[in-house]
């Protein structure tokens, strides 16, 4: 038997929390109720516009919505990095690519100076173009 991935135990709590089945789910969010069953057992894959989509229909807070993303990025064993704006420019492009291959070359001391530097810009309410928000 399948076990549960830390995506489907949020969508599982969601359920409960609201009093529906998986069926009653899986239609409120237009999926079979074999997918979303799948899916909270990794044995599908997450689909793209699935984390907003139960964002929406659940009226989830950013910090719910960001628990949702954690959880399929664990699942996963991948995230997705949206430049915006910043798509056009190479220095942008070339650092998420460089980051992104070169992970899991980061020793655990280099994850954390890096988690400790990002929550600082998140803190001083600094934007992604570096100006004050």
């Amino acid at each position: 038997m399948a076990e549960v991935t830390a995506f489907g135990k949020i969508l599982r709590k969601m359920r409960i929390d609201c009093s529906e089945v998986l069926g009653a789910m899986a239609k409120r969010l237009g999926l079979s109720s074999a997918y979303l069953s799948s899916i909270e057992n990794g044995l599908r894959e997450i689909p793209d516009g699935l984390v907003a989509k139960i964002a929406n229909e659940y009226g989830l807070d950013s910090s719910q919505e960001k628990e949702l993303e954690e959880a399929k990025a664990k699942v996963k064993g991948t995230v997705d990095v949206k430049l915006n704006d910043q798509k056009a420019e190479a220095d942008y492009v070339e650092t998420a690519v460089m980051f992104a291959r070169d992970f899991s070359k980061l020793t655990t001391e280099q994850v954390n100076a890096i988690k400790e530097l990002l929550k600082s810009f998140e803190s001083s309410g600094e934007n992604s173009n570096g100006s004050a928000s």
